[in-house]
Parts: structure tokens; C-alpha cells; sequence
């Protein structure tokens, strides 16, 4: 299907700070987390809003409610109160300027031209430091799967330092209407400590190079991948995303959150499959209400809680049922071998 495209490819030349062409030119010294490392180093010196978020991760609060061999987390992070309470319907997105094309950026926010497609920009909320943005220069709908080449290839120029992640346009994406990924230091999201092993075990499926095991934890699905080659390994993608739940404001896409790094010559990853935006409790008033709206960083066992009144409240029962909510039943024909 061909989707619109309503913003031109084009970048004011102020706004880039510096060029990652990959295959297509020169590759700048140890790739391109030095450059992202050197991106967030100039932007904390020369853009305060960024300086001051950075400051107070400094002293956020993180309530640890691991067990059972499974990490779990509450951080209380009061500016993500705007990303998880974002209108998301079609109205209101009309309704704004887009904040992701070049144009609606703020004056100081500059970014890495990444292969002539892409934004690498400073997440002005950051949930963790060096928290980027990876957005398309072309305005166009939140979707994964005809880009899954082009997030594997940042995924390998990334490196071992750095994890990428996605949402899918009801599951977490406060710009649905903008195709982004977001990265983070590796290690930053806690289940990737928990996943380290379960990578190098025997897997449960494999063909043509990918291996697949399917996992339950805390309520969640996960379906962890593992290839060396592009090419079978956005294919089996494919398969498994045409395989789950496709999101009731698009259609054409599948409901998903999706991690992923390059390790030791081959991509590792991790999909949650989904069937709800946000649990019930989101939508209930005041005191019931639980504004959790989880994305990537929260299924992966960090949850990012805007007000103090859930960072204090919710325990782990209460998030089980949340991504219990929120997650796709195990299905024996997502997971069956191809």
C-alpha cells in the first residue's frame, strides 16, 4: 500500500550536525555511536531545555520491583506527562503541527543526517541519558514493516553500545503520524540483562539462518529473534508480524513493540506483540485512573509513571494485569516454524 507523504526529504543545513552516509560514503571512526555520543555532549552544552532534562534524570526515582529472575521498575519521570497522555485520534493529530519534521523543531535541537533518510535527534524528554529520536525526513504514518531493512541497518551501525527500539502507532508512538525509532545506551532497558542468556541457549525454532524462541513474563509475550543476514531475517519479520493483531486506527499495521541490537556479527530481538493501546485503568477518572501508556521502554520492564501518584501506587500484581492487558495471548501460529 502507498502511503502519503506530505514533508520533503530536504534539512536546512543548521540543523545537521554532522553526516552518517553508511555504505554511500566515508565511515566517520567507530561508526555512528561516537557521533551520537558527540551529538549529545554539544546539544546538553548549547540547548538549555535539553540541559535541564538531562540535569534532573540526575535525581530521578526508581521504585525496583524485580522477582523471580525478571526485572521490573517504576521511574518517576514528571516530563513524560505530555508523551503519555498524548491525544492520539486522528482529530487531534491533524489538529497540531507535527514536533518530528524539521520544520516544527525547535531553534536549537540539530541532529545526525542518517543515509539521507533519517534524523537523529536528542529526545528533549529523556527517560534515561543519551535518549534518541530517529525520525524520517519524509512525513509519513508510524509502520514498521516496509522499513524493517532500514532498522535493521541502524540497528548494526548503532553497535553493540546502543539498543533501538520501535512503536507501533497504538502502542506507545506519541507521534503516530511521524515514522520514528527511538535508541538508548545498552543495558539502559532492564529486560535486556534478563534476555543476555536466553540469546546464547538452544533455540526453539530456527530456519534459514533465524532462530525464534517464544517466552511469557510478568503477562507478557515475548518473541525473541536472532540472524546474521538481512535479508531471511526481515523476512521472517514479516511473517511474524503478518501473524498478530494490526492496530484499529491503522489498519495496515500490526500492533508491536519491538527491541533490538547488534551483537557479536547478528541482530537480537525482542517482539512484544499487542492487542490493547492502554490498559482500562488509563481512561478511568481520578483517583481510579492509572496513566500508564506503555511503549517499548515499559514492556521491557521499565515503566515510566508521569505523576507520582502511580509511581507509589502500582505494585506488581497491578502491572502484571496491565501487560497481561495490554499483550497478545501466546498463539501457536505465531510461533510455529515456518
Amino acid at each position: 500500500m502507498t502511503r502519503p507523504v506530505r514533508q520533503t526529504r530536504r534539512v536546512p543545513g543548521d540543523r545537521i550536525a554532522a553526516v552518517f552516509e553508511g555504505s554511500h560514503g566515508p565511515r566517520p571512526a567507530g561508526g555512528l555511536s561516537p557521533l551520537c555520543r558527540a551529538l549529545y555532549a554539544d546539544q546538553t552544552r548549547s540547548w538549555p531545555a535539553l540541559a535541564r532534562a538531562e540535569a534532573e534524570l540526575a535525581g530521578i526515582r526508581v521504585r525496583d520491583l524485580s522477582s523471580d529472575g525478571w526485572s521490573l521498575k517504576v521511574q518517576y519521570n514528571p516530563a513524560r506527562l505530555k508523551s503519555g497522555t498524548a491525544r492520539v485520534d486522528p482529530a487531534s493529530i491533524a489538529a497540531r503541527p507535527c514536533f518530528l519534521c524539521p520544520a516544527a523543531l525547535p531553534p536549537e535541537q540539530r541532529g545526525i543526517l542518517y543515509r539521507e533518510e533519517y534524523l537523529i535527534l536528542c529526545n528533549p524528554a529523556p527517560i534515561f541519558p543519551a535518549h534518541f529520536t530517529i525520525a524520517s525526513l519524509a512525513h509519513e504514518p508510524q509502520a514498521i514493516e516496509a522499513r524493517l531493512e532500514a532498522f535493521l541497518d541502524l540497528a548494526r551501525d548503532l553497535g553493540d553500545g546502543m539498543t533501538l527500539f520501535y512503536n507501533g502507532p497504538a502502542c506507545g508512538a506519541s507521534a503516530p503520524d511521524h515514522l520514528h525509532f527511538q535508541a538508548a545506551p545498552a543495558g539502559a532497558i532492564p529486560i535486556e540483562k534478563d534476555l543476555a542468556g536466553r540469546f546464547d541457549a538452544r533455540p526453539a525454532w530456527g530456519n534459514n539462518g533465524v532462530d525464534r524462541w517464544g517466552l511469557v513474563s510478568w503477562g507478557r509475550t515475548l518473541i525473541l529473534i536472532r540472524g546474521r543476514e538481512r535479508t531471511p531475517l526481515a523476512h521472517a519479520m514479516r511473517r511474524l508480524i503478518a501473524g498478530g493483531g494490526t492496530s484499529p486506527g491503522s489498519p495496515d499495521e500490526a500492533m508491536l513493540n519491538l527491541l533490538a541490537g547488534h551483537r557479536r556479527g547478528e541482530w537480537r530481538l525482542c517482539l512484544f506483540p499487542r492487542r490493547r493501546h492502554r490498559p482500562a485503568a488509563y481512561d478511568r477518572p481520578d483517583p481510579e485512573r492509572l496513566l500508564v501508556s506503555p511503549g517499548a521502554v515499559d514492556m521491557g520492564g521499565l515503566i515510566v509513571a508521569p505523576r507520582e501518584r502511580e509511581f507509589t501506587r502500582l505494585n506488581a500484581p497491578m502491572l502484571r494485569n496491565i501487560y497481561q492487558e495490554v499483550s497478545s495471548p501466546p498463539r501457536a501460529d505465531l510461533l510455529a516454524r515456518e
